[in-house]
């Protein structure tokens, strides 16, 4: 049995493993009932992600199989320059969904050969255009916030990629 599948693959993993172990034993330990609860909500939460989570994971293999290495490298790579951290943030910017299903795919196109700059540029357009967020906003904004947002978002993702490439080459 590999240990790193129970006690995660990296320090970061361990932390929040072990926090979370922590936290539910002083819960057990307080209040039980109360701690129930909360394994109840969380393992939820994990059956209603999971469908999303599995889909993200195929999605990315799936892009990394059919998706050709040059093509990444063209668009997303070193060679790309600026263009290509700029298109990474924007890539970013239109990915949909939580965490779980965008970091896969960007997981994935890093390995298949996108920059530093892409890569990172990407993440910040998912976090800061969020087209995924858009419903979400107008249901509590005026259009004219969730628009401002959105143009706000994208200048600082391409201000952003414009700088990490001149960072990172």
């Amino acid at each position: 049995m590999d240990l790193g599948l129970v006690f995660g693959k990296n320090w970061g993993h361990r932390i929040i493993i072990f926090l979370t172990i922590l936290i539910y034993g002083y819960l057990f330990l307080k209040n039980p009932n109360e701690a129930k609860k909360g394994l109840s909500s969380g393992l939820k939460t994990f059956i209603s992600l999971f469908t999303l989570i599995v889909a993200a994971l195929l999605l990315s293999s799936a892009i990394e199989v059919l998706l050709p290495v040059s093509l990444v490298q063209e668009y997303l790579g070193v060679e790309a320059g600026v263009k290509g951290s700029i298109t990474g943030g924007l890539i970013g910017g239109i990915l949909q969904g939580g965490p779980f299903a965008a970091y896969p795919i960007i997981r994935t196109l890093n390995k298949e050969g996108a920059s530093i700059a892409a890569v990172i540029s990407m993440i910040i357009g998912y976090n800061a255009i969020g087209t995924g967020r858009i419903p979400y906003g107008l249901a509590f904004f005026d259009p004219e916030i969730v628009g401002i947002r959105i143009i706000a978002g994208t200048l600082l993702t391409i201000l952003a990629a414009i700088g990490l490439y001149l960072i990172f080459g």
